[in-house]
């Protein structure tokens, strides 16, 4: 699809292409790390996208929502490896729960994610629900404290 897109966006200077993301591929989700680990692709895909289209006026967001009011949390697939089984229930169980509840307003996220379009300076990435944000903050802030604790050892493996 991007390869058929970009041509024109290119020849015109100007484009968006918005990536759907997640929270999960930001922090990980217990019971869906495939889930995750497909997001978490497309959160570097996106970060080396925007800068190889940049220059030719093509701008790139990610979006990284939450836990919003959508039918997603109805596709669930039954776990095959006994030791997981009571984990994946756990989890399952948590998100019918939740079902029909969760706090993201889909017409909220969508006019949030057009208002950083629109932005004087756009974000590179934006994080959609209150939840969400608070734990990639979280995350960025922890991974920073241990980045930083272990600068010493990270700088000794040079020559």
């Amino acid at each position: 699809m991007i390869r058929a897109v970009l041509p024109g966006m290119r020849a015109r200077g100007d484009g968006w292409i918005v990536n759907m993301s997640s929270v999960a591929g930001l922090v990980g989700a217990l019971g869906f790390g495939y889930y995750a680990a497909a997001k978490f692709a497309i959160e570097g895909l996106t970060a080396t996208l925007r800068e190889e289209v940049e220059p030719f006026g093509v701008r790139v967001l990610a979006v990284a929502p939450a836990a919003f009011r959508t039918s997603a949390f109805s596709y669930f697939q039954n776990e095959t490896v006994d030791a997981y089984v009571p984990m994946v229930e756990a989890v399952k169980a948590a998100f019918v729960d939740a079902h029909g509840k969760q706090a993201g307003d889909p017409v909220r996220g969508v006019q949030a994610v057009i208002s950083a379009m629109n932005a004087p300076v756009p974000p590179h990435r934006i994080v959609l629900g209150n939840s969400g944000y608070d734990a990639v903050v979280a995350m960025h802030e922890n991974a920073l404290a241990e980045l930083r604790a272990n600068e010493k050892l990270s700088r000794s493996a040079d020559f």
